[in-house]
């Protein structure tokens, strides 16, 4: 039985649209006994990951993969239906963000390969806490078959819990791994980063646009589904090598004007931690601007948050500090209560922030946008990139 609460968000005559796709896309893939489904799910690096598995089997097989900016309730039913007869794999992303969302999906579509990148404080206005966001995302291990494939992140904790809640065989992935890919001689700068992976004695080098050493995890990840899978290490490299950052997600845009470092996707502590890790490691010399929205669907856990978030600005050697809105000034707040050395500024609205950071940026700096979709931070990232303060965008209107 399908959970309509998926739909909550939806208006009520665009309901019956949605249901029908969903029916039509689960008994569709009765049609494709061919396909083997990878499923992704984790609190950080999803859609990238998603992208990085994507290229690595494309190497070798015809995959069927989702857009990246559709919500999972809708994304997984297109995307089923958009697979053909010829495709061999499907990578689907699921996300969740209430209690039950993942029954909804497994309701209608169970991987052969599961992957988990890590667990974290995401969505607890709806889920709790952190071991309410794991008791969601265990179901995808605990549906795995006797003949799938765990795939998980030795690092994280919650991983190791999930474990032993899987009959399927476990492939563990990331720097403590004992068995499985490796990876050494990482270095990034303003063009990418740069890496070499090593495998049962082979090697392979791996130059990509993603940036960000903890963005590492996607690479681990879609390098062992790529082993499972049977390629080589030389396809596996070429296959991350061609990986596409997500849009709007540690999306390096330099220009002589200026350089940004675009996140305004979505955010969470741990993602805004490694944001500002990624923007203190590129262009070292470079003067640090950093621009924060509100970390959206917290609850409860959402002051805290944010105060840890300007904890650890005020450790870093971020010059200018901007935050947009009400909730993210307790970024700002925190900040000045643990001394930052640096200057703060707190607006109101994007458009404002758009002709405060104006002022003080020059072609020097290194600017990162940071904050939930629902503070629309991207129309910053446009607005620094055009002459005029106040734009018309096809991606998000009219500046405000």
């Amino acid at each position: 039985m399908l959970n309509l609460n998926v739909y909550r968000e939806v208006k009520s005559w665009k309901k019956p649209l949605h249901l029908s796709r969903t029916i039509l896309a689960k008994n569709y893939l009765k049609l494709l006994p061919q396909i083997e489904i990878i499923g992704i799910t984790g609190s950080v690096g999803k859609t990238l990951t998603q992208n990085a598995i994507a290229s690595v089997l494309s190497q070798k097989y015809k995959v069927a993969v989702g857009d990246e900016n559709l919500d999972p309730t809708f994304r997984i039913p297109k995307t089923i239906l958009a697979t053909k007869p010829w495709h061999q794999k499907m990578i689907l992303e699921y996300g969740v963000e209430h209690p039950h969302d993942m029954d909804y999906y497994l309701s209608l579509v169970k991987p052969k390969i599961a992957v988990v990148t890590a667990i974290a404080p995401t969505h607890t206005k709806y889920l709790g806490d952190v071991n309410g966001v794991f008791r969601e995302k265990v179901k995808l291990i605990e549906s795995l078959p006797k003949t799938g494939h765990a795939v998980l992140n030795i690092d994280d904790t919650y991983c190791h819990k999930m474990a032993a809640k899987t009959k399927a065989h476990i492939w563990w992935f990331g720097q403590k791994a004992k068995d499985g890919v490796k990876i050494s001689h990482y270095s990034q700068n303003l063009k990418g980063s740069k890496f070499r992976l090593h495998f049962n004695g082979q090697k392979a080098s791996v130059s990509t646009k993603v940036v960000g050493r903890h963005q590492l995890t996607s690479a681990y990840a879609a390098a062992t589904c790529g082993i499972i899978c049977g390629l080589t290490l030389k396809q596996i490299a070429k296959g991350l090598s061609q990986t596409k950052p997500p849009q709007h997600r540690l999306n390096l845009i330099v220009t002589k004007n200026i350089s940004i470092i675009d996140d305004s996707y979505n955010a969470s502590l741990k993602a805004a931690i490694e944001a500002i890790n990624t923007l203190l490691a590129l262009g070292k010399r470079r003067p640090k601007v950093a621009v924060f929205g509100e970390m959206k669907d917290l609850g409860s856990l959402s002051k805290s948050q944010h105060q840890s978030l300007g904890a650890k600005v005020a450790k870093s050697k971020i010059k200018y500090l901007f935050t947009v809105g009400k909730v993210a000034q307790i970024i700002a707040k925190s900040a000045r209560k643990h001394k930052f050395g640096g200057k703060i500024i707190n607006v109101v609205t994007t458009n404002e922030a758009i002709k405060e950071i104006k002022k003080v940026v020059t072609h020097k700096s290194l600017v990162l946008v940071k904050g939930s979709r629902h503070a629309h931070l991207e129309r910053i990232v446009y607005g620094l990139l055009h002459k005029s303060t106040k734009i018309n965008c096809h991606h998000c209107g009219e500046l405000k």
